[in-house]
């Protein structure tokens, strides 16, 4: 398998890290639970995921931080709605930029995976009052140049491809998608266990509101904005998907390239780590999370 169908595999066959809690209404865009106290730490899953994703991050975090658990409706467990259905970046950053106004004082750690990252980003670019720092886990500005190799590619040249994508997506039942999440499972985590949990979460899903998310996480290219960002940035990128040692810098080359100019952004490479950093080296994730909160997350 090439390089570029290994990443493509990696990254879009199961785009994920997203995540659910009691909902108050059907109408709801975002879910939250907190434990713990002290500054706050808010945790942002990505596509067809639930709580699950921070199974081994929100307790450890609690012991030190006020942990924030968030998750959108139509991933996970959720019911869907029909605003995220529409314009999912648009109402879920504004969901999630309220939340943080009503509920942290601007020194809000974020800490995003896969899609979660790049509302992450999206949010530190638009609104960098909002938060005080970011961890971007294996989730970059703008996903379809990281996925082709191609640090040249527009927005406008992938609209086609993303089309077609969404426009499968709408058709299909979650049954169906967790059967293509399936057919990756094992290029997203190392463990059995967990690519069981992966195709679960997908099983629970919406694909209506996946294909939407998906459709503008391929469009939008948030790397203009990002080369300003003056937010403190953790870039995790995990490279355990790859056999070679030259794959594996191509890899990371392919992740400096999304950041490149930006001073504020460190990049951390995950050599053992397929998708879900925090599941496959829980122990290198919380130590990596603490080290930057302490050094890099403080007024």
């Amino acid at each position: 398998m090439s390089l570029k169908n290994q990443f493509l595999t990696l990254l879009l066959g199961v785009s994920l890290g997203a995540f659910s809690l009691p909902s108050h209404s059907q109408n709801t865009v975002l879910h939250a639970q907190v434990s713990g106290q002290g500054q706050p730490v808010v945790l942002i899953p990505g596509l067809m995921s639930d709580e699950r994703v921070w199974q081994q991050t929100e307790a450890p975090l609690a012991q030190h931080y006020e942990v924030h658990t968030l998750a959108f409706a139509g991933f996970g467990t959720h019911p869907s709605n029909p605003q995220l259905r529409e314009a999912f970046t648009e109402n879920a950053g504004t969901a999630l930029e309220r939340y943080l106004q009503e509920n942290t004082a601007g020194d809000a750690v974020v800490i995003g995976h896969s899609l979660g990252a790049f509302l992450g980003y999206q949010l530190a670019s638009q609104q960098p009052q909002a938060l005080e720092c970011l961890i971007a886990v294996d989730g970059v500005p703008f996903f379809s140049a990281l996925v082709s190799g191609n640090s040249a590619l527009t927005a406008q040249a992938v609209k086609p491809q993303a089309q077609q994508m969404l426009t499968v997506y709408q058709q299909l039942t979650p049954e169906q998608m967790a059967m293509q999440v399936q057919m990756g499972a094992s290029r997203q985590t190392s463990s059995e266990e967990n690519q069981a949990r992966v195709v679960a979460m997908a099983k629970t899903s919406d694909p209506a509101t996946v294909g939407r998310a998906m459709y503008e996480l391929m469009t939008t290219d948030l790397r203009a904005e990002v080369a300003d960002l003056n937010v403190p940035t953790l870039q995790m990128a995990a490279t355990g998907g790859f056999s070679t040692v030259e794959q594996k810098q191509t890899a990371l080359n392919a992740y400096q390239q999304q950041i490149a100019g930006d001073n504020a952004i460190n990049l951390l490479e995950f050599a053992e780590s397929r998708h879900f950093i925090m599941w496959d080296q829980p122990e290198a994730f919380l130590l990596a999370v603490n080290h930057f909160i302490e050094e890099r997350c403080h007024d």
